[in-house]
């Protein structure tokens, strides 16, 4: 029978696996008492010393020694509460577990009584207790960390590998808790600070910068039982890598591959070959469809119908593209934001200079109040910066309705009242993930989220965010390959040959799925092709599909097979090498789902679509008439995904006049 010592160190080294393990456990403790500000300090990386201070509920006196035993919790009495947890934390393994292998000093007082308490342990055990002024919340010091487990200290990273995953991980609870004001310092050094606004979309300004924080797409989708909020990234935020891709399921951040997979998925058509989409998602679900209590970190949690969930992420994911505007932006950089303010502001001043001399004193008071918020930018922090922005913004709320940004018009939602149409087009963009703490009458904290404003939203035609492509003034072909177009204030680039493969592609798919048939051209002379006996069987069955694309053929002999016709695409017929490939790949054979669906397209078969498209769609370097140029907008203007070709690659991009103007150095 082992001793109570090593049982401990056996029990701690499921939990604290290194410094990072005792930050997350004792921040989510922080974060579970209701805290509203914490602060986080490390030094070489954690493993000489790290300190969580907070300003949550504290500890009482006489319980402290009750906290530090194993298995000691006031966040559930029975298995059946694991159903309806609502707390990070709930095992009762985390204070025992650090202090059986490091030095901890907890410095607490409750909010029911008058002085605070200090205890020191150590391997443990419990070496002293006192009382001692202190503030309402608690402060845990943890020191010498393996200090007694020398062949675990021994394979620690270096210090800055253990810092970076401890800043990593706070990134993460940063997120998933807006609504509280969180400080790091690392060896005396801030590296994170956030407002505790509780706009996610704050704390995203903060760890990845103005310029991602503009390219988001809020995310607000239901479809029963699951629940989406958060913000999922545009064209220009694509990644060759997944550490982009955060995920939270009722506040709690999860590694899940299957969720990460159906992201990919729902990005399909829009995003290249090898290229990941930025997601910060909050997805809730009812707690008895899920097991928090499958890993020691509690880092992956196991759903009940995990296809099924996955199959509606996957489609709320999609419908949100759908329903959002996806051209690419030429030129516009981390202040984008500011300077459309900025422009729209000069904009309306120059209209005022021109009416009467009183409004133009009024504009010279107001460019000198903007140029001393200028100067003063210069100085302060993004996040000051980030409330100027705003107050310049609200003065243009009545000259300007249409928000300039998803934030604004969630504040127009909150600010004046507005018609029902209007309060769903507002919700649809409004910034997402609102969350507050609450305590309940069992002490146990829940959390109530706000992330999610369920709105009836009937579906939108992605062709119907942009402006008439086909009714704006053609300036003409770049390079024969490139058609340039004239709109209000900007000019779009739309890429010739990747809108006719849009185009072509759709067309396609409509008449397979349709159980149509591709044109075809009948062949003066059948062209052999030569099978492997192996495959004659499966060919010969796969004659109608052959046909359906356009090759109509005959089995001759054992080893053959005699193309009759072979499709016709815009007038042109397509060689036999598309056949060729089908033939090799097997592509006719149905996933077994769909077997006996005639007109389902298989992924495989839908490459060789595209590629087919491809091959007949009108080329770079082709030079076209004004009306085949009109044709193709109107083409273009009918799909309903028109911002991207089947390969991921853009179709349309943008250039608003305000950047050309910064371009020739006539605005500054």
């Amino acid at each position: 029978m082992l001793n109570n010592e090593t049982i401990n160190k056996i029990a701690a080294g499921e939990v604290i696996i290194r410094p990072v393990s005792v930050v997350k456990e004792l921040v989510e403790n922080a974060i579970d008492a209701g805290a509203s500000h914490i602060l986080v300090m490390i030094e070489a990386g954690g493993k000489n010393q790290i300190i969580i201070r907070d300003n949550g509920c504290g500890i009482a006196y006489n319980e402290i020694p009750l906290a530090f035993k194993r298995h000691a919790t006031s966040k559930l009495a029975t298995i059946e509460d694991l159903e309806t947890i609502n707390s990070l934390g709930f095992r009762g393994e985390a204070l025992s577990s650090v202090s059986a292998v490091a030095r901890v000093q907890v410095t607490t007082r409750n909010e029911d009584e008058e002085v605070g308490s200090r205890t020191a342990f150590e391997g443990g055990t419990l070496i002293n207790q006192r009382v001692c002024s202190y503030n309402q919340g608690t402060e845990v010091k943890v020191w010498d960390l393996f200090y007694n487990t020398p062949a675990r200290r021994k394979h620690l990273e270096k210090d800055k590998k253990e810092e970076g995953l401890i800043r990593n991980l706070m990134n993460k609870i940063a997120l998933s808790h807006p609504e509280i004001a969180f400080q790091i310092k690392c060896n005396g050094r801030i590296v994170l600070d956030t407002n505790g606004s509780g706009k996610v979309i704050d704390v995203v300004n903060v760890l990845y910068g103005w310029e991602v924080g503009s390219n988001l797409i809020p995310l607000d989708y239901e479809n029963s039982p699951m629940k989406l909020g958060g913000f999922i990234g545009n064209l220009k935020m694509m990644r060759s890598h997944r550490e982009d891709q955060i995920f939270f399921i009722n506040g709690r951040y999860v590694r899940n591959l299957r969720l990460a997979q159906a992201l990919d998925e729902a990005y399909a058509g829009y995003t290249m070959k090898h290229q990941h989409p930025f997601g910060i998602v909050f997805m809730e679900l009812p707690g008895r469809m899920l097991d928090v209590n499958i890993h020691p970190a509690k880092t992956e949690i196991k759903i009940q119908n995990e296809s099924l969930i996955s199959l509606l992420f996957k489609q709320g994911i999609r419908e949100t593209l759908r329903g959002s505007n996806l051209v690419v932006n030429i030129g516009a950089g981390n202040d984008q934001i500011f300077d459309r303010v900025r422009m729209e502001k000069d904009d309306e001043n120059r209209e005022k200079a021109f009416s009467d001399s009183d409004d133009r004193v009024a504009i010279k008071k107001s460019e000198n109040q903007k140029q001393e918020m200028f100067l003063a930018d210069a100085a302060d922090p993004v996040i000051k910066k980030d409330a100027k922005i705003k107050s310049h913004q609200a003065q243009l709320d009545q000259q300007h309705p249409v928000a300039m940004n998803p934030e604004k018009a969630g504040r127009q939602c909150e600010d004046r009242p507005q018609k029902a149409d209007q309060e769903t087009s507002c919700k649809i963009e409004a910034p997402l993930a609102k969350t507050m703490i609450n305590h309940n009458s069992s002490g146990h904290v829940s959390e109530k989220t706000e992330i999610f404003s369920v709105t009836e939203k009937a579906p939108i035609r992605q062709n119907e965010l942009l402006p008439d492509l086909s009714k704006m003034r053609i300036v003409g072909q770049l390079f024969n390959g490139y058609v340039l177009l004239e709109g209000i204030k900007e000019i779009y680039l739309i890429d010739q040959h990747a809108a006719h493969e849009a185009f072509l592609t759709q067309e396609l798919e409509e008449i397979f799925k349709s159980g149509g048939f591709i044109a075809s051209q009948g062949l003066m002379t059948p062209i052999p092709i030569k099978i492997r006996p192996k495959d004659l069987d499966s060919v010969r069955n796969a004659l109608p599909f052959y046909r359906k694309i356009g090759y109509e053929c005959d089995v001759f002999g054992e080893d053959s097979l005699l193309v009759r016709s072979v499709p016709v695409l815009l007038g042109e017929p397509q060689t036999i090498e598309l056949l060729k490939s089908v033939i090799d790949e097997n592509l006719c054979d149905r996933d077994e789902r769909h077997r006996d669906s005639e007109n389902v397209i298989s992924s495989k078969i839908k490459h060789k679509l595209i590629s087919m498209a491809c091959k007949a769609a009108i080329k770079g370097g082709q030079s076209l008439t004004h009306e085949e140029i009109k044709q193709l907008l109107a083409d273009l203007m009918g799909l309903e995904n028109p911002f991207t070709c089947p390969h991921g690659r853009p179709v349309i991009t943008r250039l608003k006049e305000y950047e050309l103007m910064k371009l020739f150095k006539r605005v500054i």
